[in-house]
């Protein structure tokens, strides 16, 4: 009996410890399965982020098969755009975020908002030629393009404003060409593949109160009129002196009417 009593404790000490191992080794190993399972689950995400990626880029590419070009001193090829005769215009131009959710389609579109409000445009170009063809018509898209931000992004946002406007014109939707332009250096290519004697669209939003920002616009809108010769053009934002008002249509900024407003 002492014998016994003795080595009993010993005994259940190591049931104990083989225990203790036992259940660490179990949960070591469901720690490990869980692991694996979210490492696996990361790579499923990757690829799906991989190719959504890659069925955005290819979607973007797929769109140039409707597009003409045209050799220029620009750096690249640039998208035609069809001239636009004058035609009967809506009373009321509404950023694109807003005109998807409006009912009423006698409206002109306009793209002169945040870039990250319409960006969706540039990833899934196709699937917004319906919406787009129900309005009036849609004034060409405007991506940004600013004194003191890269040139070469300057030019691409250039670049993909041309392409969907031409590519929607191959699509049926009423499209106006944007004029848009940043410095005196992007003439060389700011004015290419937009058509003579044609409706155009120019916009002065974000200028007001910066003198530089307003002399540098009138330059840009002097220089085109002279290479466009613009039959109408349809304007967004306040009057500036000394434009051609003759052939202007004047369309207020709703963005800041509601903001005077209190919406």
């Amino acid at each position: 009996m002492t014998h016994e009593n003795k080595h009993r404790p010993k005994k259940e000490t190591l049931f104990l410890k083989r225990k203790q191992e036992s259940f660490n080794s179990l949960i070591l190993d469901e720690m490990g399965n869980n692991l694996l399972q979210n490492s696996l689950n990361k790579n499923k995400q990757r690829k799906k982020s991989s190719s959504r990626t890659a069925d955005l880029i290819l979607n973007k590419q797929d769109i140039l098969n409707h597009v003409e070009f045209i050799d220029s001193t620009a750096p690249f090829p640039m998208p035609k755009v069809h001239k636009v005769n004058p035609f009967e215009l809506p009373n009321i131009a509404i950023p694109f975020s807003k005109a998807l959710y409006k009912s009423n389609k006698d409206l002109v579109v306009v793209f002169y908002e945040p870039d990250i409000n319409f960006a969706r445009i540039l990833h899934n170009p196709k699937r917004y030629i319906e919406p787009l063809k129900r309005f009036a018509c849609v004034v060409g898209p405007d991506f940004s393009q600013k004194i003191g931000m890269n040139k070469f992004v300057n030019f691409h946002n250039h670049w993909w404003n041309m392409a969907l406007t031409a590519f929607y014109q191959s699509q049926g939707v009423r499209m106006i060409p944007n004029v848009t332009w940043s410095d005196p250096a992007s003439y060389s290519y700011s004015f290419v593949g937009i058509p003579k004697h044609s409706v155009i669209a120019i916009n002065c939003i974000g200028i007001k109160g910066n003198h530089a920002a307003k002399y540098l616009w009138r330059k840009g809108y002097e220089e085109a009129i002279k290479v466009l010769e613009p039959v109408l053009i349809i304007r967004y934002g306040d009057k500036m002196p000394g434009e051609r008002e003759e052939i202007s249509v004047y369309f207020e900024n709703i963005n800041l009417k509601n903001l005077r407003n209190g919406r």
